[in-house]
């Protein structure tokens, strides 16, 4: 079960978003309805589609599907996310735990740029238009 602590363990990037006077009301609102592309170092990207009331899905590079919550904290100063704990888990599993990485702010639809995951791995963050 692996890959349910990756996943959980970032829901894979501090998030970064713009939009001037939306900002003021929800630092997030430049995602919704559009698709993050989170690359790791190996090159592997997975796709998240973040939604308004807290919650997210997403499909790594090798079409697994996943669901999960997320969150901003500490005065908007961190992402935070948990990832769901799929039904077909094996009996006894432990449910992902959550994982905040540093909330950047200021990113839009077409913007790229570089960060750290929460576990700090360097992975390549993408917003494009559209889901």
């Amino acid at each position: 079960m692996r890959k349910i602590a990756l996943w959980g363990v970032s829901a894979l990037v501090a998030l970064s978003f713009t939009g001037a006077a939306m900002a003021a009301e929800d630092p997030m609102s430049s995602v919704y309805g559009n698709t993050v592309v989170v690359t790791d170092a190996k090159g592997e990207a997975t796709k998240l589609w973040i939604a308004k009331d807290g919650t997210y899905k997403g499909e790594t590079a090798k079409g697994e599907k996943f669901t999960g919550k997320w969150a901003l904290k500490d005065n908007n100063t961190k992402y935070c996310s948990t990832t769901d704990l799929p039904a077909n888990a094996p009996a006894g599993t432990p449910a992902p735990k959550e994982s905040c990485s540093e909330f950047k702010g200021m990113h839009k639809a077409g913007d790229k740029w570089e960060q750290t995951d929460a576990a700090g791995a360097k992975i390549g963050v993408e917003i494009k238009a559209g889901m």
